[in-house]
């Protein structure tokens, strides 16, 4: 059928991939969508907006405050900013500018998401990066790492669990021991629901958040932490640099001023918070699923040019959800590399594109059905009968 892509020539894309920003971020739900079509109807105070929004959010995951920002990576600039010069004004007008500055954080060498973790040094900071690629970090050479010049520790909640790293908790332990604080990249750490206000049980000073990941807008996200740091992020962001708390355009000429969001953008985050927070994800989001799952595995399954394939499930119970990931996982044991990654390629030049969760250097992929909307699951499986049948 035609879409509205299709008017500007611009094929669908069937996302059995991930919340991947390349292909639209999330899924609004019907509640959200007419949120945002009421909100567009008036206009508001932007300041105040996002001020109450924030203190909703926060509320609710138990955090002394939080500020909405235009996705994470938004987020972990302005974190960096605000550890970096506080509410400083004067100061806030050099940045990226940091020479004599309080500039440097420290990241574990080998627990780095690279395309993220750029974020800290578009603000000016420096990265002091420590431990090997290989061996790892120990809390040790962590701490031995921090002299005058740290003005915070970043760390990669994804790499959490990696036995060559020194964990989360550990690394809080070092930052309060210093009075340095920890800023954690936690995107996609939304689920389990009470996971945002586990991580200010642990002491993280501030945790960064992409509002794809509760069901909002690609273009969303907030930060959440302490208190003084938030307040700091607040005058750093773009309403900060508009006006700000005081009236005074201009007076906070902060580097955040190009990371804009929409009162549209605003509410319908919140109200994709709200659902979230309330819903029965195993009714909502896990069964649906689970369902287009077993349509697929029993689809595909038996191709001829599947013979010498492993198919499992993703996580392999069959059941719950592993990272925003609910699906098969497809190993093709007679492909290589290149082999699988020129298939993959394939599946994307159909109409719709069909794109699946691969890294680019393994012959397996998933199959992830959380995104996947009404009939997409067969439309993947006539997809794999052109390609294997």
């Amino acid at each position: 059928c035609m879409s509205i892509y299709s008017r500007y020539g611009v094929k669908r894309v069937v996302n059995a991939a991930f919340h991947l920003t390349r292909l639209g971020g999330s899924t609004l739900s019907p509640k959200v969508q007419a949120a945002m079509e009421e909100a567009n109807k008036s206009y508001v105070n932007m300041w105040d907006l996002i001020e109450k929004g924030s203190a909703h959010i926060a509320k609710k995951i138990n955090a002394p405050a939080a500020w909405i920002t235009s996705g994470a990576f938004n987020a972990l600039v302005l974190a960096a900013a605000a550890c970096m010069v506080g509410k400083d004004t004067e100061a806030m007008r050099k940045l990226p500018h940091t020479e004599g500055m309080k500039n440097e954080f420290l990241i574990q060498r080998n627990a780095r998401l690279l395309v993220y973790d750029r974020s800290m040094e578009v603000a000016g900071g420096k990265f002091v990066f420590v431990g090997d690629e290989r061996w790892g970090c120990t809390h040790e050479q962590l701490e031995a790492a921090i002299t005058d010049k740290t003005a915070g520790i970043h760390y990669a909640y994804p790499a959490q669990g990696n036995d060559t790293i020194c964990p989360l908790e550990k690394v809080l332990e070092i930052g309060k021991r210093h009075g340095v604080p920890v800023i954690v990249d936690g995107a996609g750490m939304t689920y389990p629901k009470d996971v945002q206000s586990k991580f200010m049980e642990m002491g993280c000073d501030l945790v960064a958040v992409g509002g794809k990941y509760v069901g909002g807008p690609n273009s969303t996200g907030y930060i959440y932490g302490r208190k003084d740091l938030i307040e700091a992020i607040a005058l750093h962001s773009f309403i900060g640099a508009e006006a700000g708390p005081d009236e005074k355009p201009g007076l906070y000429r902060s580097l955040g001023r190009g990371y804009k969001l929409d009162r549209q953008e605003i509410i319908g985050l919140l109200v994709a918070f709200d659902e979230w927070m309330e819903i029965d994800h195993d009714k909502t989001r896990f069964q649906p699923a689970w369902e287009k799952v077993k349509y697929i595995e029993k689809g595909i399954k038996g191709l001829p040019g599947l013979k010498n394939t492993r198919i499992e499930y993703f996580p392999k119970a069959g059941k719950g959800t592993a990272y925003h990931t609910i699906g098969l996982r497809v190993i093709l044991d007679d492909l290589s590399v290149s082999e699988t990654n020129a298939l993959l390629k394939q599946m994307r030049e159909g109409d719709p594109e069909v794109w699946v969760r691969n890294w680019g250097s393994s012959n397996d992929f998933i199959i992830n059905a959380i995104n996947l909307q009404p009939g997409d699951e067969k439309i993947i499986v006539e997809r794999f009968k052109e390609l294997f049948g």
